[in-house]
């Protein structure tokens, strides 16, 4: 059984490392809400008892200690992020650009002893991609950046006692930027990759046998990405930037009204501000230095879920959240800006002997952001976005021997 479950753990680390690598998050979700088909459609909001391995390692890795037989968790989206930039009625420059990235997660759980369980996984944790098309007419270039953050945890988690979980991880981090743009006459053209590392902890308490908390902590991290640029003529410069990865704080409440409904509600403070410490450097231009998130804000994120199990062998999902935007007013830009995310999902979940199959859809709400003339960084105009996803997943606990 352990061999089994180390190949089917090989398997789906493999598969979400070829489809995550290409493209990550919608364009609207610099910061994602959640993790896999059974997390999304509550909106992240089980901090208490993550529904799968990838959620606990993503929230609270304390959650591990719920799967007391060896599970494995894998699930992969499709995403419709569309951004919008209108600059018509300031400099007649209008342009959208659409998005349809897949989005993996897996996750494993695997008990060590009646009190101790390991856990890993694979997910991304920060991501997004904006392009707009140049208009020479205009004297407007190309603009477009994408960012992608891989998490690879290790985790271990205790059940203390009956009513106290915690647990520990520490995450690998692979980071990649790439980005096109025209800046004081020079074309900015560059890809610098490197990893990086987090650790993150988290707390489980029941209070009662209906009533559940939730604390998961994660450090600050880093991301030490470098690279080159050709600058023409035969000159190359030197590209880096010291990430910032931000600390990240979660707090949940589930609460099971009955034996068939479960509702939850989640807190996340994401010291998202640090982006805006994390500068892009140039050796041979350091006039063109610029910080990865210009003027960034903290995020503050509040979720609520419901989970009713309808008949044995089916369960209802759903879940809504509203996230505050992370890029200032100041710092808006083709190159990367965001919206306050306001996000409904519902999803079903279908078990047949060890196996359980999820589905969800989720939709973004449209919003923009209008920026003047006279507090513009780059462009002025609207920006806007919009957004839904949807995703399929299965999980399978192996029967212990």
């Amino acid at each position: 059984m352990f061999r089994v479950s180390l190949r089917a753990a090989a398997a789906g680390a493999a598969l979400s490392i070829w489809f995550q690598l290409p493209s990550d998050a919608l364009a609207s979700n610099l910061l994602p809400p959640g993790v896999d088909s059974s997390d999304l459609p509550l909106q992240g909001s089980r901090v208490a008892d993550p529904p799968t391995p990838a959620a606990a390692l993503f929230a609270n890795p304390a959650g591990l200690t719920q799967f007391d037989s060896t599970t494995i968790g894998t699930s992969i989206g499709v995403g419709y992020g569309a951004s919008d930039l209108d600059a018509s009625s300031t400099i007649g420059y209008r342009d959208s650009e659409e998005q349809f990235p897949l989005i993996p997660a897996f996750g494993l759980a695997m008990p060590l002893s009646d009190r101790l369980y390991f856990g890993t996984g694979l997910f991304g944790s920060t991501g997004s991609t904006f392009e707009f098309e140049a208009d020479p007419g205009l004297g407007i270039d190309e603009f477009f950046s994408e960012t992608i953050v891989l998490e690879l945890p290790f985790a271990l988690a205790y059940r203390v006692s009956d009513s106290l979980s915690v647990g520990a991880k520490i995450s690998g981090l692979f980071g990649q930027l790439r980005t096109h743009y025209t800046l004081m006459g020079t074309y900015f053209n560059y890809k610098i990759n490197s990893p990086g590392v987090q650790a993150g902890f988290g707390a489980t308490w029941k209070a009662s046998d209906d009533l559940s908390f939730g604390l998961g902590l994660q450090t600050p991290g880093v991301v030490w990405m470098d690279g080159t640029m050709d600058l023409g003529g035969g000159m190359i410069q030197d590209v880096e930037v010291d990430l910032q990865i931000p600390a990240k704080v979660f707090l949940g409440a589930t609460y099971r009204c009955s034996p068939r409904l479960t509702l939850s509600s989640s807190i996340r403070f994401i010291d998202s501000s640090s982006f805006g410490e994390s500068i892009i450097k140039f050796e041979l231009t350091p006039a063109a230095n610029v910080p990865f998130i210009p003027d960034a804000k903290d995020e503050w994120k509040y979720s609520i879920g419901a989970e009713y199990q309808f008949r044995d062998d089916w369960w209802l999902r759903l879940g809504a959240s509203y996230a505050s935007h992370i890029v200032g007013s100041a710092g808006v830009n083709p190159l990367v800006y965001d919206a306050d995310d306001t996000k409904i999902s519902a999803g079903l979940a279908h078990a047949f002997g060890e196996w359980k199959v999820d589905a969800m859809v989720g939709y973004a709400f449209p919003d923009s952001r209008s920026i003047s003339p006279a507090g513009a960084l780059v462009l002025p105009g609207e920006y806007s976005m919009r957004g839904g996803i949807v995703a399929f997943g299965f999980t399978r606990t192996f029967a212990a021997e």
